[in-house]
């Protein structure tokens, strides 16, 4: 066993709060590094998770002071959901720069780094994509631990930079223009990426991978649009691509924009079709939820949340997938 002492660095986006969750339901004891305590007391309702202050991941001191001791760094500094808390674009080679050194004379000896499927040292036409590719090199690098690089496709989930978006724009007006409408993805759940990423901790087939995780279903933006539109029972709404001018223009705007359909985060996200090859049950042993089945809790009206729920309880699915 590595051991049960997690660090968990960039932790507070739409990524992390399920990656702390799946860590604490596991019994790992579990440090989330902030900028701000005070506004991040609800992860204190995870059982054995503390909040531990630190006002940059560039102070190097401070950074190698609360990884003396752990025993697992759990990176997230590649979620670009965390606001205020995220890493800005422009630091983040330079924050995993100092990630690596403080891991090194931490001692650490197991660290997994989340990335996203796409990312390319060599590819300049993606500046998002070239910067997360140099993050990984780095990462890959650390000479004390055992590292796993986790590339994902579009994770979801309430709360994500897509699917929310889409429903907060249909709940606005009958109209869902979607940026990036041809892009492919295979979708997956936020909570079963989670799982994954535990899951690699002890395993050995792990030890200086890159993994991509997608679902198992394989769809273009826009049919993943039309399925919120249909699951939200607003069949009469149009459903539209946006240009790329527009939807760079809305997502500058904002809460002042027009349609809330776009954002800068999904906009960076969404930069290249999120497929793969592999298979995710093959390489974690379990199905991944169904895309239909993990918009359903959020998504769908609540009379049709109360038909899924049965039909999950039909098919023998574990109590605590219903929530």
């Amino acid at each position: 066993m590595t051991g049960n002492k997690v660090v968990v660095l960039g932790g507070t986006g739409f990524v992390g709060r399920s990656v702390v969750n799946e860590l604490s339901k596991n019994g790992y004891e579990i440090s989330v590094v902030v900028r701000r305590p005070e506004r991040f007391r609800e992860f204190l309702l995870f059982p054995k998770t503390r909040l531990v202050q630190l006002d940059s991941l560039l102070q190097t001191d401070g950074l190698k002071a609360i990884l003396k001791g752990a025993d697992i760094v759990v990176n997230l500094t590649a979620d670009m959901t965390a606001k205020t808390e995220a890493v800005v674009d422009k630091e983040l080679v330079q924050v995993n720069q100092q990630i690596k050194k403080a891991v090194e004379s931490a001692g650490v000896k197991r660290v997994l780094s989340l990335s996203q499927i796409g990312a390319d040292a060599g590819n300049a036409r993606h500046d998002w994509l070239y910067k997360l590719g140099e993050a990984d090199a780095i990462m890959h690098t650390i000479a004390s631990a055992k590292v796993t690089i986790l590339r994902a496709g579009l994770l979801l989930g309430d709360g994500d930079e897509v699917t929310s978006r889409f429903k907060a724009q249909l709940e606005w007006l009958p109209v869902l223009p979607v940026a990036n409408a041809g892009r492919a993805v295979q979708p997956l759940s936020v909570k079963d990426f989670a799982k994954a990423l535990v899951m690699c901790i002890d395993d050995k087939a792990a030890f200086g991978a890159k993994i991509e995780l997608v679902g198992e279903e394989r769809m273009t933006l826009k049919d993943l649009a039309v399925l919120v539109r249909d699951m939200m029972m607003k069949e009469d709404a149009i459903v539209l691509p946006m240009c790329s001018l527009n939807a760079r223009f809305m997502s500058t705007l904002g809460p002042l924009a027009p349609f809330r359909s776009v954002s800068k985060v999904q906009l960076q996200l969404m930069q290249s079709d999120l497929t793969s090859e592999n298979d995710f049950e093959t390489r974690f042993g379990f199905m991944p939820t169904s895309v239909d089945h993990t918009l359903a809790p959020y998504i769908a009206p609540s009379n049709l949340r109360e038909r899924y729920h049965f039909y999950r309880q039909e098919a023998g699915r574990d109590a605590d997938e219903l929530l």
